[in-house]
């Protein structure tokens, strides 16, 4: 018997989309999933502009499961217009597990605050990406080490009015002639929901910005 999540994905699943036919990877959402047929949200590229696939075009579908990635095959199976167009594919063999491609990054301004060595330091994000933040902190030098590269610290980051707390590594400090403490921060054991909401904010503000000739 099937398993809803593990054999293929379930309601309102984030998506990414392979096509055969494309090199890129797009993004969708499931709108409804009975096991051997899907309804999708018609994939998005990295600008977050639809795309256009004809009926035949084979896809692989890779979802975030109950432990792991899984990835399905599916073939697409018509498409259907609208205000929200979807995609109505096929399952058309056994899931697996799955790879993501490498998380898109995008200049992006929010409130963040990192807890490390007793301090709670405020500050903004530089970049955001499902992996992690680029972020400069408010204050002084930090001379602690609680902040060096390898450091494992508590990250508080305000998205769009729903808080994130999660742990993350210091991966990079960046040297700044004022000596604020600027890192590059990578995300550790974030959770799905938060994951997914990382990640619809970063498609988010691609497309604000490719609305406004930005990118």
């Amino acid at each position: 018997m099937a398993t809803p999540g593990v054999d293929y994905p379930e309601d309102r699943s984030v998506l990414d989309v392979k096509a055969v036919s494309r090199d890129d990877v797009l993004t969708s959402f499931v709108e409804e999933a009975t096991g051997g047929e899907l309804v999708i949200s018609v994939g998005e590229d990295a600008s977050r502009r639809r795309v256009r696939l004809e009926p035949g075009e084979v896809l692989e579908l890779v979802w975030r499961g109950p432990e792991e990635l899984r990835s399905v095959p599916a073939v697409l199976l018509d498409v259907r217009g609208g205000d929200a167009p979807t995609w109505r594919v096929r399952i058309a063999g056994p899931a697996s597990r799955g790879q993501r491609r490498s998380a898109v990054r995008v200049p992006i301004t929010l409130d963040v605050t990192v807890h490390a060595g007793g301090e709670h330091r405020t500050g903004t994000t530089v970049d955001l990406s499902e992996g992690g933040i680029h972020c400069l902190l408010d204050g002084e030098p930090d001379r602690s080490g609680a902040l060096e590269v390898g450091s494992v610290v508590h990250v508080s980051l305000d998205l769009d009015g729903r808080a994130l707390a999660t742990k993350a590594e210091v991966i990079r400090r960046h040297p700044r002639e004022d000596k604020r403490p600027e890192l590059s921060l990578r995300f550790i054991g974030l959770k799905e929901r938060d994951e997914d909401d990382v990640r619809r904010r970063v498609f988010a503000q691609m497309r604000d910005l490719r609305a406004r000739g930005l990118i």
